[in-house]
């Protein structure tokens, strides 16, 4: 239900002073943005140094596995009438979602709901609100809260000893959350001014089963845990740039990056009604199409890599790209306009 995103990266001393930020209610998430995870699944380095002037430089990160989240309404997902307080919800696939409280003093989440398991819908309101900033975020602030929820799911299709009717899970935690760090943060998708935020959660989860309707509730499970986890922060980047985590039950750490696909503009008479210049899906499998591009232009595309490799140049026959050949990671498009201006590059992601 509630999922720690885990990353990786390596660390290197600052040599010079770097500009201490603060993160402001109006620097995260609002209804319509959307952001592409992506995550190295074989981290070769931990965490990195607390403190201020610390440069962070993740640049080798591989992005092995992506994931887009978009940020919707409370009444495009379904589930209104259980959480009618939140003020939006982040949809990770078109199937779950999780929901947030966000004013100009807090953010909290209030619970998940959607196929959170693979059988079938199901909703679980926090009980008790987990809350994720207080702003101002700046340089040594901390705070401490504790959160609790329960789901009940049907058993079927899960993965359990023996075959269950039912099962249910009780989940508490108590999170300790510091302001630990700031400095530089550099990914493959961007250089950044950053605060660093260390949250360690105390966790307790109680997973009981029916094995029939009639039944009453047994222990299947009853786990301990604590999970520390590391979250990079910069003005107006909606979501944490860069997350690490691991915990006590040696689950894998992963380091986990994002990046919000660009929008820019190109010239009057390449565009259709001076619409904006994006790229669409993300990520995408076969093809990728660029909004507001005249399709009856005589455009040049040229693909790169991450690492700067260029994969294909084509003359475009349309408004649209075929990716389909492409292995599964983070590209950049740079378009040549029939009149030979050249817009911002684009990044995108094929999976």
């Amino acid at each position: 239900m509630k999922k720690s995103l885990l990353l990786v990266f390596a660390i290197f001393s600052a040599s010079t002073c770097f500009s201490q930020i603060s993160i402001e209610s109006s620097d995260l998430t609002s209804i319509g943005d959307q952001i592409i995870r992506y995550t190295d699944t074989i981290p070769a380095y931990g965490p990195g140094s607390a403190g201020p002037n610390v440069t962070w430089d993740f640049s080798g990160a591989v992005p092995e596995d992506t994931a887009v989240t978009t940020v919707v309404t409370v009444a495009s997902t379904g589930f209104q009438s259980t959480f009618s307080s939140s003020d939006y919800a982040m949809q990770g696939n078109a199937d779950s979602y999780l929901f947030f409280e966000h004013d100009a003093s807090t953010m909290t989440t209030t619970g998940a709901a959607g196929d959170l398991l693979g059988n079938g819908d199901i909703e679980s309101p926090f009980s008790d609100n987990l809350l994720l900033h207080e702003f101002p975020r700046t340089y040594e602030s901390t705070f401490d809260d504790t959160y609790a929820f329960v789901t009940e799911a049907s058993g079927a299709g899960l993965q359990t000893p023996i075959p269950v009717n039912r099962v249910r899970l009780t989940h508490t935690g108590h999170v300790y959350d510091t302001t630990d760090a700031y400095g530089t943060l550099i990914t493959p998708t961007g250089t950044y001014d950053a605060l660093r935020v260390k949250t360690v959660d105390y966790t307790t989860d109680l997973l009981e089963f029916k094995l029939f309707s009639f039944s009453q509730w047994e222990t299947l499970s009853n786990t301990t845990d604590i999970i520390t986890s590391y979250g990079w922060h910069a003005k107006e980047e909606m979501l944490a740039i860069a997350e690490f985590a691991y915990d006590t039950l040696d689950n894998p750490a992963r380091f986990t990056f994002s990046s919000v696909p660009p929008v820019t503009t190109v010239g009057i008479g390449d565009v259709d009604e001076e619409m904006p210049f994006a790229l669409y899906p993300q990520p995408a499998s076969d093809q990728l199409f660029i909004k507001g591009l005249n399709p009856t232009g005589n455009h040049q595309a040229q693909v790169f890599s991450i690492d700067g490799k260029m994969v294909r140049n084509e003359v475009l026959a349309g408004n649209s790209i075929n990716v389909s050949d492409l292995k599964s990671g983070m590209y950049i498009l740079r378009i040549t306009l029939s009149d030979g201006t050249r817009p911002e590059p684009m990044k995108f992601i094929v999976r």
